[in-house]
């Protein structure tokens, strides 16, 4: 922000946990300690007229998306196609390469329509560990691709991922309750 940027975005590196640059379980207390000190570093700025959106806050607690996208996120392999450079249509762009998720090409459409629904089906009512997590409704059940690459399961969510979601809701919570405040006094 200091160098004139008011719209930033971050995201978390997903890896393979045995890559030396992966985030580890013991990372993650560090890294949500940064998302306070950036919440609060945000206040700070908005007060000196020096704001800035930083992405992963940015959620709307009034209205928010529709009730498919709360449910079901980005719509990867249903609203949402990848196209290769051959034609090839797979989920989304991190599927790209990996034949199993080859829905079709853009000649013949989509005739993997086995896989087409099981991303259908893919939703935060068919992952059990979303079921009593608070912020289901602001990530969906979490990224399929992320998912699938660390669990090969689409419906398996990245429990990495969860827990730094968690934290950016708070986080975004605690903004707009500091905000609410602060345009009561």
């Amino acid at each position: 922000a200091d160098e004139g940027f008011e719209q930033i975005s971050v995201e978390p590196v997903v890896a393979d946990p045995n890559e030396p640059y992966a985030i580890r379980p013991e990372d993650i207390p560090q890294i949500c300690e940064g998302y306070d000190i950036l919440a609060k570093e945000m206040l700070a700025r908005k007060k000196q007229g020096k704001g800035f959106n930083f992405f992963h806050y940015m959620i709307d607690l009034s209205g928010g998306p529709c009730v498919y996208k709360r449910l079901s996120g980005c719509g990867s392999g249903t609203e949402y196609l990848a196209v290769t450079p051959w034609g090839d249509l797979y989920p989304c762009h991190q599927f790209v390469g990996e034949e199993q998720f080859c829905l079709g090409n853009v000649d013949d459409g989509v005739v993997n329509t086995d896989m087409r629904d099981t991303f259908k089906l893919c939703n935060v009512y068919a992952k059990e560990e979303c079921r009593n997590c608070f912020a289901k409704f602001y990530c969906s059940g979490g990224c399929a691709a992320n998912a699938y690459h660390c669990h090969g399961d689409i419906n398996k969510p990245y429990e990495t991922g969860c827990e730094l979601q968690r934290k950016r809701v708070e986080c975004a919570i605690m903004l707009k309750a500091a905000e609410a405040y602060d345009e009561g006094n």
